[in-house]
């Protein structure tokens, strides 16, 4: 039976019934909202790419970068909020330790490290796109400026490692005394440095893919380039161009593969350059390469 409550008439039966569409529908609501929101964080999580933005000054800096998955990039402070994928992280003084671990596909690293010490080892870096021993990813590019005419390295190492194909690494470098190794390995890898420093001994290797490239140009006294290739249809080019200092320059090369084509050209003037070239291995031919070498005194 129906009550009066003030102008309205109150029926139990009927409230209770719009109660209970009231409480399903919040919990709809409340369902909706759940899915919604687990939809966008999905798709955020799927979207997302880590940046690093580096731009460091002071001596004896320790940096280690770790970032693992797809689309991870490190680089430089942009101005006005901007989006410039050339601008890059940069890191000023002297003993600098930096390690930087990339891993999955298409991460990008653009960094530049400039430091003045004689004597004693300017800069320790060491880069790698491989994870605890697993070989991952692909498609990475890593961009290096090591010093410039004004801030020049002196007794560094570094250290780049690409694996699983398709990377490419540029490395450029200014001063004396330094050490560039580098590892390319799986198909269609490029590597490209450019040194204009003397005393700089560059290990570079391709192993493992079918058509890699390496491209080293030296400007300085007394450089050591030492190449090893292990797979088919790799193109290497080596320019050794200065007064060749106290020994002169050294290309080194040891060719096991099918079909790869070789450039070297060493120009100085001081002493005698060098350069030693060994085909095939024990049980291996070394097949259909060519070789173009020019050296000039």
């Amino acid at each position: 039976m129906a009550k009066e409550r003030g102008w309205r008439t109150y029926n139990p039966i009927v409230y209770k019934k719009m109660e209970q569409r009231m409480t399903d529908v919040c919990k709809l609501s409340s369902k909706l909202l759940t899915i919604l929101m687990l939809g966008v964080l999905a798709t955020i999580s799927k979207a997302a790419d880590n940046s690093i933005y580096i731009d460091q000054s002071g001596d004896f800096a320790n940096v280690t970068i770790n970032q693992d998955g797809a689309g991870n990039q490190v680089r430089g402070l942009q101005a006005n909020g901007g989006d410039d994928k050339t601008v890059a992280a940069l890191i000023r003084g002297n003993s600098v330790l930096v390690n930087i671990n990339q891993t999955g596909s298409t991460n990008k690293l653009n960094l530049g490290i400039d430091a003045t010490v004689t004597g004693s080892r300017s800069v320790d870096l060491t880069y790698s796109t491989i994870n605890s021993g697993n070989i991952t990813g692909s498609n990475n590019t890593a961009i290096f400026q090591l010093g410039t005419s004004s801030a020049t390295l002196s007794n560094s190492v570094v250290s780049v490692i690409q694996v699983n194909g398709d990377n490419y690494a540029e490395v450029r470098m200014t001063g004396n005394d330094n050490q560039l190794a580098a590892l390319q390995s799986g198909g269609s890898a490029s590597l490209t440095s450019l040194v204009n420093a003397s005393g700089t001994r560059q290990t570079i290797t391709t192993a493992g893919g079918t058509g890699n490239q390496v491209s080293t140009t030296l400007n300085g006294d007394n450089g050591v380039v030492d190449i090893n290739v292990m797979g088919a249809t790799n193109v290497i080019s080596v320019a050794q161009d200065g007064a060749g200092g106290s020994t002169g320059h050294q290309a080194i090369m040891d060719i096991n593969g099918t079909g790869n084509t070789i450039t070297l050209s060493q120009t100085g003037t001081a002493n005698a350059n060098v350069f030693n070239l060994k085909l095939g291995s024990a049980g291996s031919a070394a097949n259909s390469n060519v070789y173009n070498i020019t050296q000039k005194q």
